[in-house]
């Protein structure tokens, strides 16, 4: 039995990919850590309901998995980020995959007014600080930043120590293309 932890805020759409991908994995028990406690799920699957800066109540519930994915909201990505890669110290063999609404080349490539430059920056340097935080972490990480195809980008543990920033992907990365039956986990299904 393989154990899967998916934590953040959760739309019902996603919701219900991550539950119909699952099914496909007889094998993997499904944890789901949010703070939408709006969503029905099966039986099958533990929520617990918290915040993704409740590093306590994310330690709890990181115990004894082996894949942690996170939803990370783009309101608090630093404090978000500060509180995961403390909570994974008590589980440090889990492999962490993050994934955030927002990407380098997405702030980028917005046309922005003249007094929208502040606010710009300091998105960009957000995601520089999530980056900059999980490459100093020495966790097992892939980071998936961006919604579609022109500017996904990943960046993960072993890019930290030679890229500066996250790169390019060929394609849309999202949390249940971890769970899809074509992607290959380091689980026997």
């Amino acid at each position: 039995m393989q154990n899967i932890l998916v934590a953040g805020r959760l739309t019902p759409e996603q919701a219900q990919a991550l539950t119909t991908a699952a099914a496909h994995y007889p094998a993997v028990r499904l944890t789901v850590y949010t703070s939408n406690d709006q969503l029905i799920w099966p039986a099958a699957v533990d929520v617990i309901i918290g915040e993704l800066t409740d590093s306590a109540g994310l330690a709890a519930a990181m115990l004894a998995q082996d894949l942690v994915l996170v939803q990370l909201e783009s309101r608090a990505l630093v404090a978000q980020t500060q509180s995961i890669t403390a909570a994974m110290t008590a589980s440090p063999t889990a492999q962490l995959v993050l994934s955030m609404p927002q990407s380098v080349l997405t702030i980028a490539q917005q046309p922005v007014k003249w007094y929208q430059h502040r606010q710009q920056r300091q998105q960009l340097v957000a995601i520089r600080t999530v980056e900059q935080l999980l490459g100093q972490s020495q966790l097992n990480f892939t980071l998936i930043q961006g919604s579609t195809a022109a500017d996904t980008t990943v960046y993960n543990q072993a890019m930290s120590q030679t890229w500066t920033t996250a790169v390019p992907a060929r394609r849309p990365l999202a949390l249940t293309d971890y769970l899809s039956p074509n992607f290959k986990l380091p689980f026997v299904a």
